[in-house]
């Protein structure tokens, strides 16, 4: 497991009016290097510090003189510039916990608390705090945030899948025009994946693999995304593999990198970037390929404006069959058509 010396310098601010507890406080965090605990006893004094200091934690205590800890978790969460910082309130009154959350508390510890247990909600709270500054971070159009991405992989550990939803929203911005294509084209993926005979694991993974499978397109200016057929454009496969080559290696980490890396090979070989063909390329990309394909025909993007109506697709993907695309999973389009028009209907 990650450890809080894993995170980088963090800054503390515990607001408590007894003074045995607010050294029991500082002793829990003294063996960790990269921390720096600021002390206040009551409200304003917290309040005071809060404006003055960088906080990214907060332990909060709630019978307190001048501003109550409930006074005081109001304000920091309806102010813009605080409501941020996650805050951990610390009570011995159970019965405070609902009252807390609905002003936006981010976690709850009872007194007389476990030193450990402190230690491990301050982690989970730090991580999802860095996570959220990094994905804010990042820019569709700034290149030298490419690095953020890989950080905030690392950090989300288990849940990749919120994560390539995250990204999946920022790539079809840049290179599409609806809200919807990343669940519309993860739906898709995820049926004919169920139709060939993958498993539900391997559909789930497609379903988010296909938010994310051109990443590459961040990494392109998106005034040069009006064209599929240039150099710059055709490298979009081998940029977002560059982005995922260095994450933790996870089923689905693997199956994104193969459907980054092969969604434009061919079946007959004319594709690229390696001119892969048949069963050389792997079914996820093969799969990806062909429902990208139908959705890039009958769906607006910066690069492809002129769309067709879905009839008409059927039609140029019933004449692709055995050239762009694998015959089998072609007639399994055909044969479930309705069911992919459906998902379109609904996530258009």
């Amino acid at each position: 497991m990650k450890k809080l010396e894993n995170l980088g310098e963090f800054t503390l601010l515990s607001i408590e009016d007894d003074a045995f507890n607010q050294e029991l406080a500082t002793a829990i965090f003294e063996d960790i290097p990269n921390i720096t605990i600021y002390l206040a006893s009551d409200g304003q004094e917290g309040l005071d510090i809060i404006k003055s200091k960088k906080i990214d934690i907060i332990l909060l205590d709630l019978m307190m003189p001048k501003v109550s800890g409930l006074e005081l978790l109001r304000i920091i969460k309806r102010d813009s510039r605080y409501s941020s910082i996650p805050v951990i309130v610390v009570t011995s009154k159970s019965h405070e916990k609902t009252t807390t959350y609905k002003l936006g508390a981010d976690d709850f510890i009872s007194k007389p608390y476990n030193p450990e247990e402190l230690k491990l909600r301050v982690f989970n709270q730090l991580r999802i705090k860095k996570f959220n500054d990094l994905i804010g971070n990042i820019s569709s159009s700034a290149q030298d945030n490419i690095d953020y991405l890989k950080d905030a992989i690392d950090i989300v550990d288990n849940s990749q899948k919120q994560l390539l939803n995250i990204l999946g929203n920022m790539v079809h911005e840049n290179g599409f025009h609806n809200k919807n294509t990343s669940k519309r084209l993860g739906e898709y993926a995820k049926l004919l994946g169920h139709l060939y005979g993958l498993n539900s694991t391997e559909a789930d993974n497609i379903y988010y693999t296909m938010s994310i499978y051109d990443i590459g397109l961040l990494r392109i200016p998106k005034e040069q995304l009006d064209r599929e057929d240039t150099k710059i454009f055709k490298k979009h496969p081998e940029l977002g593999l560059e982005i995922l080559e260095d994450i933790k290696e996870t089923t689905l980490i693997n199956m994104a990198k193969k459907v980054t890396l092969y969604h434009h090979e061919n079946w007959d070989g004319t594709g690229y970037p390696y001119r892969m063909q048949g069963t050389e390329i792997p079914i996820y990309a093969q799969i990806a390929s062909l429902v990208d394909f139908f959705d890039k025909l009958t769906t607006h993007r910066v690069y492809t404006t002129n769309t067709v109506s879905v009839m008409e697709a059927l039609d140029i993907i019933k004449r692709e069959r055995g050239l762009m695309f694998n015959p089998e999973l072609v007639d399994l389009f055909i044969r479930n058509f309705t069911k992919f028009t459906d998902i379109k209907d609904r996530l258009s």
